[in-house]
Formats: C-alpha cells, sequence, structure tokens
C-alpha cells in the first residue's frame, strides 16, 4: 500500500520535529523518522501517512545547507509502500524542504515496524 499525505495527516507535527532536529528550510538531511502511521484508505488501495504520534527526527548526514528562511508547511511523501497499515520507523529517509517539505523512500531508505514497550504497536496480524 502505497501511502500519501491527507488532510488528517497532521503535517505540523512533522514540522515541528524538523524544527526540533534544526532542519532548515532549504535544507536536505538524510535521518531516521519513528512512529510514522500508515493506515488504510477506505475504498482503496492507498493508504495515509499520519504523523501525529511521530517520534524525535535523528538527521544522520546534512546533504545541502539550508537558510533561516521558515520551514514550508505543506508535506508531500513519496516512495513509502508499506505492506499493511500499522506504525513503522523509517531510516536513512531523505527529507528537503524547498517549497514543500518531501519526505522521500528511496534505494538508501530502511522501513520497520515500530516496537513500543510491551511489543507491536497492536495493529499488526501475526499467525
Amino acid at each position: 500500500m502505497e501511502a500519501r499525505v491527507t488532510s488528517q495527516s497532521q503535517p505540523f507535527r512533522l514540522m515541528a520535529r524538523m524544527e526540533e532536529a534544526k532542519v532548515l528550510h532549504g535544507q536536505e538531511v538524510r535521518a531516521d523518522l519513528p512512529n510514522v502511521r500508515v493506515t488504510a484508505l477506505a475504498g482503496s488501495g492507498e493508504g495515509q501517512a499520519l504523523f501525529c504520534t511521530i517520534g524525535p527526527i535523528r538527521v544522520r548526514e546534512v546533504l545541502h545547507r539550508g537558510d533561516n528562511q521558515p520551514l514550508p508547511t505543506d508535506v508531500t511523501v513519496q516512495g513509502l509502500a508499506v505492506p499493511m497499515a500499522g506504525t513503522y520507523d523509517i531510516f536513512n529517509a531523505r527529507v528537503s524542504s524547498n517549497g514543500d517539505i518531501a519526505l522521500v523512500v528511496d534505494d538508501k531508505t530502511g522501513l520497520v515496524p515500530a516496537v513500543k514497550e510491551n511489543g507491536f504497536d497492536g495493529s499488526y496480524a501475526f499467525s
């Protein structure tokens, strides 16, 4: 299921976590984004990315420097495909913040189900 940003995605939460991590406008980084939730959209094979529970972002590498302008408020997601709805930790994603905040999952990105204190988040069906 390919995830996209919708009106329920709460992109302001991603923006706030980027500000905490000191990601600047115009900057492009490789970063880890914990606890990104993906839910299925009814009646389609698509999903929506939800940033309401996103944890602190860890910047791994700065690819391009930025400036001191405000971060964009619109968010796009590319390449975020998951096998089922749930909460995921995204490792080494490419995040840029020029025009829109773009979260790109590419061949250098790892994606694993998020683990909470008591195990998986409960949205997984294991048999």
